[in-house]
């Protein structure tokens, strides 16, 4: 049985799962072994940190990386793909002033999901406008896209904008130094991977459109950043994250090729607390142009009065870039409740990228999932095709 359903679901009868798709819910009745398949925005590929720069900055605009691209970024995606073009806004054909930028992403897929039942399933998943005016050592960015209208929602809308935010640099026109954000943005944690689904982001603290209004303090440096950012629940959307609170991520470069971090993040809300400690780790092998990408988490649950779930996070990207394709293969694991046998479940992951040209890329997400290593229930999969037009 599957039903469609708009907007966030309350509860789930068990045996069923809510997929993701693009902002609307697919609620599937499944075994145990859930699956959520697909991604929902567009973001930075940190497969490319340490490989082509030391910063996510080193491209983009953002202290936290993703979104509009700076002059290196917008060279790194003409040299990445097989047919160049003009990487800038509309090819650059729009003229526009200094102090203004301009971008967007397009999304959409097409596949096959096994959870376990099998079907088709083919829809938009992102149509999003960014800006970006500054002025002086100031900045502020707007994201506008569509949205699905969701029912019981605080402001059902099909227009939003999931990040609006202004920044003050230290060095303005620089990569490097102090910045300050204030507004709607995702707190910084984590590998910051674009792939929302990966079990890093969807249990660890950064789910799909969990961005929520903050203050940041970040600092990057090629040797080393620090991004700690306070929070508090959306007070005008019904986000995944229903909480107030606050989180620190630190990495230090211990080379051009090896990086190390640790993070921390404690949250709050009406009938729950969450802390959650982590570490990080990337190595790059220069040889076969490899990257090695390491995320740990344990988060301890505190439900009043149910008690206080302990889980553990984990996730270990492997990606070889060989351009115009990239190629990533991903292990994850998710312990829900420590103390309770045959809950954890387990992911393998392959991605594959083709930048087709500088705007333009295709991209194979697929998923092989068990839970406790196929003695709990049934496992699922996925294959999705994604085309992915950058304005």
């Amino acid at each position: 049985m599957i039903a469609f359903v708009s907007g966030p679901v309350a509860a789930v009868a068990p045996g069923s799962a809510v997929v993701e798709v693009g902002g609307v819910g697919m609620l599937v009745h499944c075994g145990p072994a859930t699956l959520a398949a697909l991604t929902g925005t567009a973001e930075a590929y940190p497969q490319f940190q340490l490989s082509r720069d030391q910063t996510c900055t080193g491209c983009h605009v953002s202290p936290a990386g993703g979104g509009l691209l700076n002059e290196n970024g917008l060279a790194t995606a003409e040299t990445i793909s097989q047919f160049g073009t003009a990487p800038e806004f509309f090819y650059g054909k729009i003229p526009r002033p200094d102090w203004l930028m301009l971008g967007g992403d397009l999304r959409g897929a097409s596949g096959y999901v096994q959870s376990p039942e099998k079907l088709l399933a083919s829809f938009p998943m992102q149509i999003e406008a960014y800006g970006r005016a500054t002025f002086g050592g100031f900045s502020l960015q707007v994201d506008v896209g569509a949205r699905e209208s969701q029912a019981g929602n605080e402001a059902a809308t099909h227009v939003w904008s999931r990040e609006h935010y202004l920044t003050w640099q230290q060095k303005p026109g620089e990569n490097t130094g102090l910045y300050v954000r204030v507004g709607r943005f995702m707190p910084v944690f984590g590998l910051r991977l674009a792939e929302h689904l990966t079990y890093i982001r969807r249990w660890g603290g950064t789910p799909l459109y969990g961005e929520t209004y903050g203050l940041a303090v970040e600092y990057v440096d090629p040797r080393f950043e620090v991004h700690a950012t306070g929070f508090i629940k959306d007070p005008i959307f019904d986000t995944p994250e229903h909480s107030n609170g606050g989180a620190v991520v630190g990495e230090l470069r211990m080379s051009e090729r090896l990086s190390v971090g640790a993070e921390g993040m404690v949250t709050q809300s009406d009938d729950e607390k969450k802390f959650r400690i982590g570490a990080l780790a990337k190595l790059y092998l220069p040889g076969p142009d490899l990257l090695l990408q390491l995320e740990g988490q344990f988060m301890n649950q505190l439900i009043e009065p149910r008690g206080a779930p302990k889980q553990i996070i984990a996730y270990l990207l492997a990606s070889r870039s060989f351009q115009p394709f990239l190629l990533d293969v991903g292990l994850g694991f998710f312990d829900e409740n420590i103390q309770i046998t045959k809950l954890h479940r387990e992911c393998v992951d392959l991605n594959f990228h083709w930048f087709a040209t500088s705007h333009f890329e295709l991209v194979l997400n697929s998923r092989y999932e068990m839970l406790a290593f196929g003695s709990g229930g049934d496992s699922g999969a996925f294959a999705m095709l994604q085309g992915h037009y950058r304005l």
